[in-house]
């Protein structure tokens, strides 16, 4: 079992291996930190990006 906070872009990586995914419905008091896990998650993307070319 594990338990884990992902993006949009994760989920639909894992496509059909992630037997079970609950969502969490939309809520101001996870706005900041979701932005946040974005922004880190663009900025990763962008270094490997560049690692690459």
């Amino acid at each position: 079992m594990a338990i884990a906070l992902l993006t949009e872009r994760d989920i639909e990586r894992y496509g059909n291996n992630l037997s079970r995914c609950y969502r969490i419905e939309t809520s101001a008091e996870f706005d900041n930190l979701l932005h946040m896990i974005d922004k880190a998650d663009a900025a990763l993307i962008a270094r490997s990006r560049d690692r690459t070319s």
